[in-house]
Parts: structure tokens; sequence; C-alpha cells
């Protein structure tokens, strides 16, 4: 390859590094923390705050930036991690089925959808990244880095979001009096009045904010609507400034509303949550259009987290939390400052002991060692990577392999010239000769590298990318700029003899 190629081969790759590290520079150095905080707010959050349309497109701006940058992990920046169980058993039951005779294509269709639906619920919490990933058979676990509120996301992940419209029974939910519960709970089944009705709780708050079980009502046992009819929920305000939840339903949905609403004006219509029911109001006339709005004394937040899950639909398989960890925000600033001074470490050794063995050759290498990292960065950021304590890891293992491609080239040019008088011959040479060498051992560890993404999860797949890029990124500065520079020395004629380069 000619000297000017290999020129406009390192302009090129440089240009378009630059322009792929400018995101990740921008947040992390030019980006203020109000304006980092404010890219956590959702839209509905937003809009209840007052934001001007002008406001929220500058936020949404912040938003894309930070997508764009490489994001710091769970474990450097704090966060929630929840490991949840998925309930084949009731899965089974749910379509008649045995849990025995559920196929592996079967299992693995219901986790899909179930990561897919956890995902929608999830990823508009606004938190940095989300990492929703299968663990073995029938485990999910779910990495929220930045996220503060463990009681609210497990709400809304352990939601099951079946929703119904279901008729009240007025009258007899009038005749359950205080000695029908015992600790809140009905104990009176005599007074379930027919066998198509049933007993539910209102879902109210206690003195404390906390959703608790209230009274008992009775409703039909066969629902007037179902909530696979709802196409879309959004946070609004009541008739008197109160938050509610407005939906709107697909057609043969509406269709079905204004039928029910019609034949029972004057009648109570539980709107029915995961067993529990968030509002029964009362049908004052027919209504036409599949729009309605639910109440029930909810936060902000609250009707929020009620719209995505209505939004998201009801989750195919029941879950449950195994595994919960909150990690704090000073822990993760610590992980950082751990992680940041480890690399800084290992980036001066390294350079120190290259520097007194190779003296000018050592500099050069460490140039090419700090560009390196700069470049696997600039790597990961299209690639929407996030950073994690064994990304570290694979970084600092890769300021090794960086300047183990010099050490290989240096001593191959020192080789050379014991049997070659001209310094310029044998750096051409060495450079040549030790190519070999070089691409071998390094495909070699790609391969590996390689073998981690594809079969790893989590923290090792965060070890074997950066490693791998870090060999990528290795190679090209090795056989690119390092060799533009000696060539360049060679060119312009400084090396007169070996010692100019103290090899």
């Amino acid at each position: 390859m000619s000297h000017n190629l290999r020129l406009a081969f390192i302009i090129i790759g440089l240009v378009i590094m630059g322009w792929f590290i400018t995101p990740t520079v921008k947040w992390y150095f030019l980006t203020s923390e109000e304006k980092k905080e404010e890219s956590n707010l959702s839209l509905d959050e937003m809009i209840a705050k007052g934001y001007t349309k002008e406001q929220i497109d500058n936020v949404q701006k912040i938003k894309r930036l930070r997508r764009e940058a490489v994001n710091l992990g769970l474990d450097l920046q704090g966060g929630i991690r929840i490991v949840l169980q998925a309930d084949f058993n009731e899965y089974a039951n749910r379509i008649d089925r045995n849990v025995s005779s559920l196929t592996e294509e079967e299992k693995i269709d219901a986790m899909e959808r179930l990561i897919t639906r956890l995902r929608g619920r999830i990823n508009q919490f606004g938190v940095s990244e989300v990492g929703i990933r299968k663990q073995g058979e029938d485990r999910v676990v779910v990495e929220l880095p930045g996220a503060r509120d463990p009681d609210r996301i497990k709400s809304v992940v352990l939601s099951q979001g079946a929703l119904t419209f279901n008729l009240v029974d007025s009258e007899a939910s009038a005749t359950i009096t205080t000695n029908d519960l015992l600790l809140g709970v009905f104990t009176n089944t005599a007074k379930i009045p027919e066998y198509d009705k049933q007993v539910y709780f209102y879902n109210e708050k206690d003195d404390f904010g906390r959703r608790i079980r209230g009274i008992p009502i009775f409703i039909n046992k066969e629902p007037s609507l179902e909530g696979n009819a709802l196409i879309n929920a959004q946070v609004s305000s009541g008739e008197f400034g109160e938050v509610v939840v407005e939906f709107e339903l697909n057609n043969e949905g509406a269709l079905q509303f204004a039928e029910v609403t019609a034949k029972n004006v004057n009648r109570a219509l539980a709107i029915v949550l995961d067993d529990k029911v968030i509002s029964a109001p009362n049908i004052n006339q027919e209504i036409r259009g599949g729009r309605g709005v639910i109440s029930g004394g909810f936060s902000l937040e609250e009707a929020q987290d009620l719209a995505r899950i209505l939004k998201e639909g009801a989750l195919p398989i029941n879950v449950s939390i195994v595994e919960e960890e909150v990690v704090g925000q000073s822990i993760g600033a610590d992980s950082v400052a751990a992680g940041s001074k480890a690399l800084l470490m290992a980036t001066i050794l390294v350079s120190i002991f290259m520097i007194a063995v190779y003296r000018l050759s050592g500099v050069f290498s460490t140039i090419a060692m700090l560009v390196n990292v700069i470049l696997i960065i600039a790597v990961l950021s299209p690639l929407r990577f996030t950073l994690t304590l064994p990304g570290i890891a694979g970084l600092i293992l890769t300021i090794g392999m960086a300047v183990d491609a010099n050490v290989i080239i240096f001593e191959r040019i020192k080789e050379e010239l014991k049997i070659k008088t001209n310094v310029a011959d044998a750096i051409i040479s060495g450079y040549d000769r030790a190519f070999a060498t070089i691409f071998d051992s390094n495909i070699t560890t790609m391969i590996v590298s390689l073998i981690l993404w594809i079969f790893g999860s989590g923290p090792v797949q965060g070890f074997s990318i950066t490693l791998f890029f870090g060999i990528l990124i290795n190679l090209f500065t090795a056989v690119f700029i390092t060799r533009y520079i000696y060539e360049e020395i060679i060119r312009l004629k400084l090396v007169k003899k070996a010692g100019f380069l103290f090899i």
C-alpha cells in the first residue's frame, strides 16, 4: 500500500470516528446536569409541567443525544435490577393445557411476547438504557440504569394488565355491612346473590397513599367488554381538574360499548384491572364513539403507569419477582471513579514501560495506544453500547493488547537492523515481516471474543465487545498510524541511524 493511500485511510477513519464520538463528548462534557435530569422526563410529565412545544422539542433533542452516546450501565450509574420468574403452570391452565404438554416452541413464543410487552411498558419511563433479556428457560432480567423508584417499577412490571368492564349489582353490594368484613377481607360468602355474580374489591388508598384492598362489591362474572378492544390510553384532566385516564376502543369495541351503555342506563359499570376494581362509574347515558374515562383518585404517576399498562395490553404470562437489587447512585459513582483510576493507571504504567524500553519508538506506540482507546469509544457510540465494569476491564486489557503489536514490530526491526545497514529498509522490512504474526495472534483473540459475544450474556458480552473492537482498532493503529509516522520520518530523511529511534 502506498504512503498516500495509507494517509487517506487514516484521515477517512479518523473523520468517521470523530463523527461517531461526537454525541458521547457532547453528552458527558457539554451537557449540564440539569439538562441530563430533564431528559428523564416522559412526554406526559412534560405536558403536565406545562412545557411549551419548543421546550418539549429541546428535551427530545437531548434524549436523542443521550441515545446516541455510549451509556453507563447499572453498575456505573446506579439503578434497579429485577429478575422475573414466569409462571408456566398458570399459563397452561389459562389455555386449558397441562404444563407438561407445552412444547419448547410454545414456551419460547410466550417468553418472547412477555419480553416485548415488558419492554413497551418500561421504555416509557425515560431511563437511559433499558436492559431486558431472557435468562434460562423461564426467567427475565430487567435492568434500568438511572431508575430511582423501585416501588413504581415493580407495580408496572408485576401488573398483569388484564382489563375488563363488568356490570355492578348495586343492590347486592348495598347489603354488605362491616360485620361481613374481617381485617379487610370479605368473609360472608352467603351474601353472594347468584351464581353469575362474584365479589371483587375496590382498589383504594390508605392514609399513606398506598393502594390497598377496599370495600367489596358484587359484579357480573361475565364481562360486558374485554380490555383487548382498547387501542389507546392517555392521561388527562377530569371535570373538576382531577387526574384521569382517557381510553379509546377499536370499532368493534366501540359498538359493543355503546350497546352495553344504552341497555344499562343508571347502572354502575365496574372497571376491573387484575381483579381489582379501579372505579365503578354510573352510566348516565349511552356512550358512543368508543371513548371513555377512568377515574380513581390517581396521582399523576399512577395515571401515567395505568395508561402505559393499558396501551401495551395484558402480559401473556404471569410473572413474580425472585431477585431484586437497587444500586445507589453513589455506589455507581464510586464504580466509575474506581474504573477510571484503573484505566488511567494501566495507561500510565504501560506508557512508562514502553518509553523506558523503546524510547522514542515507545512514545509513538503510546500515542497509538491513546488513539486506540478513543477510537474504541467512538465505535461503541453508534452501536448504542452500554459501558459496564466488565467493559472497562475489556478496555484495560485492550491497552495491553494495543502495545503488544508494537512490541512485535519493534523486536522485528531490531532483528532486521542486525543484517541491514540501511535503517529505513530495516523499518519497512520489520513492519512487513511482523504483520503476519500480528494478524494471526489478533485473529485468534477476536475469534474467542466473538464466541463470548454470541453465546455470553450481560457482563460477559460487555467485556467481549470492548475486547473485540479494541483488537480490531489495534490492527488499524499498528498497521496504519504508527507505520505512517515511521514512513513520514523516512520520507523526510530524519533517520540517519538506528540510535535516532533509540531502538
